[in-house]
């Protein structure tokens, strides 16, 4: 490893250590109301940030989406979420909320008939594709009880970061120190056979790891048995490499190398891309239980 990438390795190890403190507190101690409000802002701006590096994605391909109005559908929609979660008569509002966004875009190109379909369609699916499963991450943290069951959220949303980053993280050191057979040449010429079946196997172990400890200390509030942890872990070790190779396929067709240029972090997308996939999985994995 030459001491560029070293150097470039121990910053994101730096950025990525304070990131993931904060993010941690703000888990821990999220059933208090101002916390609470804390992680609603945090999930919004993560989710206005990643539309919009998205939206310059499809700038780069030439195409000119409403940026703006794919930002506050996005806000929107996390808003409508949360709503969603605390009071039950706006449990559809999510669902209204896309609808009226998609109608918004709509209207919005009755005087821009040029490249009205892809410029639609792109905008509509930068919505759903990122604003959407971060949206979910409030739905995983504060799950509602089902017939008189209860999960403990904070420890569900702990199980599903650490699993999907566990699996970027065996992927990334065993490709780096030990990869031979590329994985996808065209999408990740970096990414290795070798690297995706290490990251797949660490999910498995912090899947199980995370039953132990999930037990431990939330008891009979965390609902995941160990076979149940072999499945989900297996599933999110697949699906989280799914979702990195998904927007490297977005960035190669748009020929960026990062979605954006945060010191240390690259860009929103880059950090979640194998979140937005591995969030529903285990918000519906909860829900129906």
């Amino acid at each position: 490893m030459t001491a560029k990438r070293m150097a470039d390795l121990k910053r994101r190890l730096y950025v990525s250590t304070i990131c993931g403190v904060i993010v941690a507190s703000l888990i821990t101690y999220s059933q208090l109301p101002f916390v609470s409000l804390l992680l609603l802002i945090f999930v919004a701006a993560l989710a206005s940030v990643g539309v919009w590096e998205y939206a310059q994605l499809c700038v780069a391909k030439r195409l000119h989406p409403a940026t703006r109005l794919m930002v506050l559908s996005a806000i929107a929609v996390v808003l409508a979420l949360y709503a969603s979660i605390h009071l039950v008569e706006f449990r559809l509002l999510p669902i209204f909320v896309l609808a009226v966004a998609l109608i918004i875009f709509f209207i919005n190109r009755f005087k821009q008939l040029n490249d009205a379909l892809p410029n639609i369609a792109v905008e509509f699916f930068g919505v759903a594709y990122v604003a959407v499963p971060l949206s979910l991450m409030l739905g995983v943290l504060y799950p509602v009880a089902h017939q008189g069951a209860s999960q403990e959220g904070r420890i569900w949303l702990f199980y599903l970061i650490v699993v999907t980053k566990i699996t970027d993280v065996g992927a990334y050191f065993v490709g780096r120190l030990w990869g031979k057979h590329k994985l996808s040449p065209q999408l990740s010429p970096k990414k290795t056979v070798e690297g995706a079946i290490s990251g797949f196997l660490c999910a498995i172990a912090a899947s199980v790891l995370m039953h132990y400890l999930g037990k431990q200390f939330a008891g009979d509030n965390f609902h995941l048995s160990f076979f149940e942890s072999l499945w989900l872990g297996a599933l999110l070790g697949t699906f989280g490499q799914i979702g990195d190779l998904a927007e490297s396929l977005l960035k190669r067709d748009a020929d960026v190398k990062d979605s954006n240029h945060l010191p240390g972090l690259g860009g929103v997308l880059d950090m979640v891309d194998s979140l937005l996939v591995t969030t529903p999985i285990v918000y519906f994995f909860i829900h129906l239980h």
